[in-house]
């Protein structure tokens, strides 16, 4: 009885490699996103070039001045108030 457990543990271990070796699928690479590589490649040498998807910020909305005194700090493009 012994030796058949053994039979058994290896043949499900060759039908389980076998299925799972079946199923994979190998890397396609057209699905690669490479819209910024052209742009990566052209500011490759330019430190002092960058470009970012900032919101401008548009002056005609008529807000009220910050309340408190302006800090050291900045939030992204925006300097940092203590009330």
């Amino acid at each position: 009885m012994k030796e058949l457990s053994w039979i058994v543990l290896v043949s499900s271990i060759i039908v389980v490699w076998a299925v799972l070796s079946k199923s994979w699928e190998p890397f396609v690479p057209e699905f690669l996103e490479n819209s910024n590589v052209k742009r990566t490649s052209e500011r490759k040498d330019s430190s002092y070039e960058q470009e970012t998807n900032h919101v401008k910020i548009n002056n005609q909305l008529g807000l009220p001045p910050v309340q408190g005194s302006e800090s050291k700090l900045r939030v992204n493009m925006f300097n940092s108030f203590v009330p």
